[in-house]
């Protein structure tokens, strides 16, 4: 008996609603928005480290939310979309699964050492943000067009 790993049909759906207004929150995190000065969402966290150089280990620190809620909803949204099961999953669902991952690997890394010849200083931070997210979106829309040319049989 095989172990399935993947969430069930409901959770793509999910993801699919939650994508869309926490990547506008994200992009709007990323470029700095006046928009979200507004927002008071600022609360006293833990923090691993306080600090960059020389910093402090594990101490309280002030910080808007705003931010970790764009992210941890994006994430979990691209986690519902690329890991929950298809209405029709099979062998063939599996390998074209399978595929997609690695050549979304690939992709993410060929990105990521390009970034790390070119990119520099705190704009490298950005980028790395970016990637982390780049590697599921890939995956996702890899795959999915991959399962729309095997439904169509244009492969």
């Amino acid at each position: 008996m095989k172990k399935s790993y993947l969430l069930p049909v409901g959770f793509k759906k999910a993801g699919l609603w939650m994508v869309v207004p926490f990547l506008v929150l994200g992009v709007l995190c990323l470029c700095g928005s006046d928009v979200l000065e507004n927002v008071c969402l600022n609360a006293t966290m833990p923090a691993l480290v306080c600090g960059y150089n020389g910093g402090s280990w594990f101490c309280m620190t002030k910080t808007s939310l705003v931010e970790e809620i764009a992210m941890l909803g994006l994430l979990a949204s691209l986690v519902f979309i690329a890991l929950s099961r298809e209405q029709d999953e099979d062998e063939m669902t599996e390998h074209i699964r399978m595929q997609s991952f690695v050549w979304s690997t690939w992709a993410t890394s060929i990105v990521l050492a390009l970034g790390i010849l070119f990119v520099y200083d705190l704009e490298f931070l950005t980028f790395m943000f970016m990637t982390m997210y780049l590697y599921l979106m890939l995956y996702i829309v890899k795959f999915n067009l991959a399962m729309h040319r095997e439904r169509k049989g244009q492969r």
